[in-house]
């Protein structure tokens, strides 16, 4: 899966005159890396990313303009790859990850995490070379109206390296699955650890 991914951004970069420009427009992205209260954060200039980040998801908004991910709305150009037969994986053009990629649902249905834990953990699997997240709609998601995950190459985000030194304590065990909590104030981050997809999602729900 990652050798079809990898030619995925590829093509699309090449073929793809939106994506080409934005992710070409990442060299000029301003980083600057700060620790506040022994936390790591990365903070980011991306002006490209404005189309998306920026993007109205009042409901009004919503409801009069075309889901962009619906695939009857997507770009001529935007090209993907099936998942479980019900996810398409797509290059995302408006890239906040050198390699950034957004997994929609086939069907127009809400952006829920609560039915698909368990679909998130398989494409994790299925993507080694890639952290996949989840965000809601009320989290700053650009479709809260469809259901979608995101994917960006492993080891961008500081949570992912700093997150075990931050452990605090455990809250609970499920099967081969433990749920601990973070001292990462002013966030609060829950962390599920498991050698069980199944124990897992169990715990999750």
């Amino acid at each position: 899966m990652n050798e079809t991914i990898h030619n995925l951004l590829t093509e699309q970069t090449a073929s793809w005159e939106t994506a080409r420009n934005n992710y070409a427009a990442l060299a000029g992205v301003r980083v600057k890396e700060l620790t506040v209260g022994g936390i790591p954060y990365k903070v980011q200039f991306n002006p490209a990313r404005i189309v998306s980040s920026g993007a109205k998801v009042d409901a009004k908004t919503i409801r009069e303009r075309k889901c962009f991910l619906c695939p009857a709305n997507l770009p001529p150009e935007q090209k993907g790859i099936p998942f479980k037969e019900h996810y398409h994986i797509l290059v995302n053009p408006f890239p906040i990850f050198p390699r950034h990629l957004t997994i929609p649902e086939l069907a127009h249905v809400p952006q829920r995490i609560a039915p698909r834990f368990a679909d998130m953990l398989e494409l994790a699997q299925a993507l080694p070379d890639f952290t996949v997240f989840y965000n809601g709609p009320k989290c700053g998601a650009s479709a809260p109206d469809h259901a979608h995950f995101q994917a960006g190459n492993k080891g961008f985000l500081p949570i992912e390296k700093a997150w075990r030194r931050l452990i605090a304590g455990k809250v609970a065990d499920y099967g081969k699955a433990a749920l601990w909590h973070l001292d990462d104030a002013p966030r609060a981050t829950l962390v599920i650890d498991s050698a069980s997809a199944e124990d897992a999602t169990a715990l999750f729900d």
